[in-house]
């Protein structure tokens, strides 16, 4: 049989000009298309009878009987009408079982054989086992003279198109891979077409081409968001105009107008005008007026300073994404506000960074969801996030305390979740250990069990010999009293591992309320609770009593220190609004007195207040001087406070 090195083939010009007949002869190329070949002999009867019995077997599915008879014919009967005829059944049958080396074995035959009606079937046989093969190079060379090939039908030509994109779009060849499929129909060019595959300078050559059709109004779009992307927004605005007069009234021309919309908007601002977007209504309105309250006093609209000459743009966002998104649009567009302070909820705090993004208007974010200034660099945080406060606890406990091993408990949830991860980390890298720790359900309101897992005593059979050597001991030691009559529990012989200094309990009041009795009941003594600012509620006190004195935990303010409530900024806000503030407050006041100051300074455009924001450090806020890190997370001052005779009190490091 007739196989020529497919290797060979690589490295040869597939479409070398050999001429000639017979297949054997052949030194590896496939001959180019030409109707001077020799043509095939006529077969005897018996070999088409053979031939027939062979297909039979192929339709029984009686695959390896079929394949030796077709072997046999293409050895007994070369260059007769029937070898080409079994070369096509093999490739065929090798190509449907991914077998592509044989398959392309047997469509070169053919190929290089005497003239045969499926001359053109074998061509792009050949070019389709390259292509499975990778070698695209290859077959797109075989695909080149595709236009010699003889009577090639219409279904064969709409397969070498179809196959020539694929060639050329693994062969980076992007511009030809759409020709190719332009060539077989416009729907077909819709279908391949990625824009964002495309190169600036080939969506440019595609969108000033008229063959292309509605696909030029489409690379010019993608070539104006590049544009956009790369601060050239009136290159962008000039191609999204062209994108609107190419397709008219179609979706694309919508989109295009938008996009022009936000551009000139960058382009309107307002410097005294400060947008907000918050909650207003439904279950977090509370929180959202909290924070309004604290912007408007930051910004002077209320309080001591009143005649500070802003306005304030609010937005409800209603507590939902479609609402904040909204916002932002109304704010920048038709308020034309020089900045936002918003993003007080996680599940809208995304969309609103990602859209003040896109406007490039400086936004400062109050909620503490994880990577929220990743959406660019008009994105700022005003919140004490989960890293600040995890940073600030193990800060103190190791530094200041000494602690060097630790435990944790935490629920099975987000909060809780991420607060161990960044707790773990942190110990890890300042050299400490992570001694133990124990997940439970955030429902769960017995913890003992897990208080015991905690501390190796739930598992007694990993502590068999132990127990049984205090047992002994116990026993010799106490004669006449047994477990019978009144003695220790096992849970009493067997202490608890304790080989961690601190806990950190990453939970609410409810949850810590029970796990510190717990801990108690199963002698865990001297070791500190640390915890997060969720701590700071007289619940966490209601629930704990006795059992949390001396826990830890981080907090921006306690709203019974007297440093807070003899603050400037407490007695302004309790006179302005006859009520306490707290961290939410604080924060949005924060936000809106960074504002208004460099407003003040002089920054009367987007991008030069988001400048001056991004390089603001030391600046004196509510409770403290504020910072701008690199990452535009705003840090603030951060108190460590202990429960102390029943009551919050600043931590103190008492004196060796």
């Amino acid at each position: 049989m007739f196989k020529p090195a497919i290797s060979a083939l690589f490295i040869l010009a597939l479409t070398s000009c050999a001429t000639g007949g017979g297949g054997g002869g052949n030194s590896g190329g496939l001959q180019a298309p030409t109707k001077q070949k020799p043509v095939a002999a006529k077969a005897s009867p018996a070999a088409q009878k053979e031939l027939k019995g062979a297909q039979a077997n192929l339709r029984a599915g009686e695959n390896k009987k079929a394949v030796a008879r077709l072997e046999k014919i293409t050895k007994q009967n070369p260059d007769t009408d029937v070898a080409d005829s079994a070369h096509m059944l093999m490739a065929n049958l090798y190509f449907t079982q991914g077998n592509y080396t044989e398959a392309y074995a047997h469509y070169a035959a053919v190929v290089n054989g005497p003239a045969t009606p499926h001359e053109s079937a074998a061509r792009l046989g050949v070019a389709r086992c390259l292509a499975k093969l990778n070698k695209f190079s290859e077959a797109g060379k075989v695909l080149e003279s595709s236009e010699a090939w003889p009577n090639v039908t219409q279904e064969q030509r709409a397969e070498i198109n179809r196959l020539r994109v694929e060639v050329l779009s693994n062969d980076k060849d992007l511009i030809g891979a759409l020709n190719a499929s332009l060539a077989i129909s416009q729907e077909a060019g819709k279908d391949y077409f990625d824009s964002t595959r495309f190169s600036p300078d080939e969506l440019r050559e595609i969108s000033n081409d008229p063959k292309y059709g509605s696909l030029s109004a489409l690379a010019r779009y993608r070539y104006a968001l590049i544009l956009a992307d790369q601060k050239d927004y009136s290159g962008a605005r000039s191609a999204l105009q062209d994108v609107a007069r190419m397709v008219p009234g179609t979706e694309l021309a919508d989109r295009a107008n938008r996009f022009v919309q936000q551009i000139d908007a960058r382009n309107k601002v307002d410097p005294r005008t400060v947008g907000v977007i918050l909650p207003l209504s439904g279950p977090n309105a509370a929180v959202g007026y909290k924070a309004l309250r604290g912007i408007q006093l930051g910004l002077g609209i209320y309080g001591q300073n009143q005649s500070s000459g802003f306005k304030l743009a609010v937005v409800d966002s209603e507590g939902n994404v479609d609402g904040a998104r909204r916002g932002v649009e109304r704010l920048v567009q038709e308020n034309n506000v020089i900045a936002i302070i918003g993003g007080l909820q996680s599940k809208t705090a995304q969309v609103e960074a990602v859209r003040a993004q896109e406007f490039g208007v400086p936004t400062i974010m109050l909620s503490q969801k994880s990577g929220i200034t990743a959406a660019g660099e008009s994105i700022f945080r005003n919140a004490l996030t989960s890293q600040m406060q995890v940073q600030q606890l193990v800060d103190l406990a190791m530094k200041d305390l000494g602690f060097k091993n630790f435990a944790i408990m935490y629920p099975n949830d987000a909060y809780g979740t991420e607060y161990a991860n960044l707790f773990w980390d942190e110990v890890k890298s300042r050299g400490g250990d992570i001694r133990a720790a124990q997940v439970y359900d955030p429902k769960e309101t017995d913890f003992r069990s897990y208080v015991q897992r905690l501390t190796g005593t739930f598992y007694l059979d990993d502590r068999a010999d132990e127990l049984r050597v205090r047992q002994a001991d116990y026993t010799q030691k106490n004669p006449k009293r047994s477990l019978r009559n009144g003695g220790p529990s096992i849970e009493d012989i067997l202490p608890p591992i304790v080989d961690f200094d601190a806990i950190f309990i990453p939970d609410e009041a409810r949850a810590v309320g029970q796990i510190a009795p717990a801990l108690a009941y199963d002698n865990v003594k001297g070791v500190r609770l640390l915890g997060t600012n969720i701590w700071n509620s007289p619940r966490f006190l209601q629930r704990g009593q006795k059992f949390v004195e001396g826990s830890i935990f981080v907090d921006s303010v306690l709203t019974s220190d007297p440093v807070f409530t003899n603050s400037p900024f407490y007695q302004n806000f309790k006179a302005t609004f006859n009520d306490d503030p707290g961290l939410t407050e604080v924060q949005a006041y924060d936000s809106a007195l960074i504002v208004r100051n460099l407003i003040a300074k002089g920054e009367t455009t987007r991008i030069g207040l988001r400048q001056a924001m991004a390089n603001l450090q030391n600046f004196p806020g509510a409770i403290g001087n504020l910072s701008v890190t690199q990452d535009r997370e705003i840090r603030r001052p951060m108190t460590a406070f202990t429960v102390s005779k029943g009551q919050f009190a600043p931590f103190e490091q008492k004196p060796q």
